[in-house]
């Protein structure tokens, strides 16, 4: 199930996680919904997949001594033919 357009960009879709509130908010869209199977939340280095809904990944990420972590973590789990955008990118991109 794909989050709703409106729905998602109106609303506050990282809310039910328990997110520190430095992390950077993340949305990546798949080319087509995922097909692993995954247990969820993924967490290393500071990089957070707390959720994958049909093309969507939310992921946060609170850079840390080894530096920011998120974008290696989510090609490595979901590939390269990913593209990814900050929550509020996604935002501005909507009302445009």
């Amino acid at each position: 199930m794909s989050f709703e357009a409106a729905g998602f960009v109106g609303s506050d879709p990282f809310a039910a996680f328990d997110l520190p509130a430095s992390a950077k908010r993340v949305v990546t869209f798949l080319r087509r919904p995922a097909e692993l199977s995954l247990a969820l939340p993924i967490e290393q280095d500071g990089a957070h997949i707390p959720i994958v809904t049909g093309t969507e990944v939310l992921s946060a990420d609170v850079p840390g001594p080894k530096g920011p972590a998120l974008m290696a973590l989510l090609e490595r789990t979901f590939g390269r033919t990913i593209t990814t955008r900050t929550l509020h990118t996604v935002r501005k991109c909507a009302v445009a």
